[in-house]
């Protein structure tokens, strides 16, 4: 669409291909001084660390997959053996680097993002409530609860939206979002995933280009809560 100069929305291609590299997303954020967990990444299987510095338990990511592909309960590991062996698993599978970060227990934030520039606004803040969630799996949206109608994990990430946040929290959030979203480069609408600790610090997840806009979604939920409706968000 660039090439051929055809007016399109959504995020242009540098934030697309930024975004989805989550080794460098993260340390463009860390550049810019926003919060987001300690990591290293793993190439190949000689490049897997005696040692590090990271605090148990970690999750190991693709680091280039999209959609919470390779994401799941045993992605989350509390020692070195179990560490390599899903490293091993997460290179063999998925042949790309695995991205180990500390895992960040506690509460999952969505902020939408909308707009660009001046005009860029954060909307209402989305909560994926874990209270129902089975004591065997951890707290994370994982592949299976976003895509797997049989798993349990898949009835129990409840969205709220407004979540219940102190309204000092509910604006470090949205302006951490803003300033995520411009340092990325996304374009018109964007979703920016968080942790908040049991310490009340927020640590950015990942930044979304071009989020799902179904009705009913993220995005849609933030927008319906700002009193916009469907039709008019899109």
């Amino acid at each position: 669409f660039d090439l051929l100069q055809v007016p399109y929305t959504g995020a242009p291609p540098l934030a697309l291909a930024t975004c989805q590299n989550k080794p460098l997303a993260k340390e463009l954020l860390r550049s810019h001084h926003l919060p987001t967990a300690n990591s290293f990444t793993v190439r190949t299987m000689a490049d897997f660390p005696k040692r590090h510095r990271l605090k148990y338990p970690v999750i190991v990511k693709p680091a280039c997959e999209d959609g919470s592909g390779g994401i799941e309960n045993a992605s989350i590991v509390s020692n070195m053996k179990d560490l390599r062996a899903r490293v091993e698993f997460t290179l063999d599978d998925f042949k790309m680097s695995a991205l180990v970060e500390e895992y960040i227990e506690g509460r999952e934030l969505n902020v939408a993002v909308l707009g660009n520039g001046n005009r860029r606004r954060a909307l209402p803040i989305s909560e994926i409530v874990f209270d129902d969630m089975q004591d065997d799996l951890y707290n994370i949206v994982s592949y299976q609860a976003k895509w797997d109608p049989h798993h349990p994990a898949y009835h129990t990430t409840i969205p709220n939206c407004p979540a219940d946040l102190p309204q000092p929290l509910m604006l470090k959030a949205q302006q951490y979002a803003l300033e995520a979203a411009e340092i990325m480069g996304t374009r018109d609408y964007a979703r920016v995933d968080m942790r908040l600790n049991s310490k009340g610090e927020l640590y950015i997840l990942e930044v979304n280009p071009n989020p799902n806009l179904s009705e009913g979604t993220g995005i849609a939920r933030s927008a319906q809560a700002s009193r916009i409706s469907f039709s008019n968000l899109l």
